[in-house]
């Protein structure tokens, strides 16, 4: 039987700096590596159930758990049966991926959600916002489905008509929906107060995401500090305790009001977006924290190799701090 160490499925552009630098902290450490795309995703599933093939851990980018014909998910189980490490597991991947599921779950645990209202899918076409709903999601408001990714489906200037949550709703009728409070972040800055908080295996990588043009920024001590930003580890890490998940990103921001408090957006992301600046029009995920992200899952997937444990600890990672900045 051909076994493999860490395996990692992509889509099909496979020039993306995140595989190399895996690839590169997996040949430092003896793992044998292989790169799962659609061109080998049958023949992979076809050696594992045949036993042909082990895979001893897998970090999955590519999975649909809503596509019933998505083969990446069938990958997923058959590395999960033959007693592989999936990274996230499959069962708690697809229930997680599903904010009508996960938005009750943060509410369980008095984790700040925006006013919601959820649109079941055997809600009639015409279904009605009463008076108090319109008045608490407020206009606009954001329309998504449940089990939507990458902002399809999505409709961010809702006014609340009939016509308009139908239209809305009629992207995949099969789904639930989420009418959802629109959120204003305050300006901490230059910057806008949106983040984009990466959670892996216990570290918490905070980063600053500019909505508006796709900008990452690494958090800095000093702007952890300045700005009050530590809620943003707390909510993380508590997302991380109710969804079981090892490696999402979650979108948190702080509200331009009396309060300004944090406010959990967009729940789990379990499959964040490791494509680099300079590879991606409008902006994407900086660099050194995708570089660092791969010699994580590399240094995680040796420890699984040699039956260590994990030994997971809450930890934060920040950017560098400027060497001529005497107030750190």
């Amino acid at each position: 039987m051909k076994k493999i160490d860490v395996a990692l499925t992509w889509h099909n552009r496979t020039n993306e700096k995140f595989i190399g630098w895996l690839k590169r902290e997996c040949e430092y450490r003896h793992l044998a590596f292989l790169l799962i795309t659609r061109k080998n995703v049958e023949s992979t599933i076809s050696e594992l159930e045949k036993s042909k093939l082990k895979i001893q851990f897998m970090l999955d980018n590519q999975a649909d758990y809503f596509d019933p014909k998505d083969p990446f998910v069938r990958l997923c189980y058959a590395v999960k049966d033959a007693g592989g490490y999936v990274v996230c597991d499959p069962d708690d991947a697809r229930h997680s991926s599903n904010k009508a599921i996960t938005h009750y779950e943060l509410l369980k645990v008095n984790i700040p959600v925006p006013f919601t209202v959820v649109v079941r899918n055997w809600e009639p076409k015409n279904f009605r916002l009463t008076k108090e709903e319109l008045k608490n999601l407020k206009k606009p408001f954001i329309i998504k489905p449940a089990t939507g990714f990458g902002q399809r489906g999505v409709v961010k200037d809702a006014k609340g008509s009939i016509e308009e949550i139908a239209g809305a709703r009629h992207y995949n009728e099969g789904d639930d929906f989420l009418l959802q409070e629109k959120i204003e972040p305050v300006t901490l800055g230059d910057k806008m107060a949106w983040f984009r908080v990466y959670y892996l295996f216990g570290e918490i990588i905070p980063c600053w995401w500019n909505t508006n043009n796709g900008w990452y920024g690494h958090i800095s001590l000093r702007e952890m500090y300045n700005y009050k930003l530590l809620p943003l580890a707390r909510i993380t890490s508590e997302i991380a305790r109710i969804t079981n998940m090892e490696f999402f990103t979650t979108e948190i921001a702080m509200t331009n009001d009396k309060e300004k408090k944090f406010v959990s957006i967009d729940y789990v992301n379990d499959q964040p977006d490791l494509c680099v600046l300079g590879e991606k029009a409008g902006g994407g995920p900086v660099p050194s924290v995708v570089e660092h992200i791969a010699e994580r899952i590399a240094g995680i997937a040796w420890r699984i190799s040699k039956g260590f444990s994990l030994n997971i600890h809450r930890s934060i990672w920040l950017g560098k701090a400027i060497l001529e900045d005497s107030s750190i």
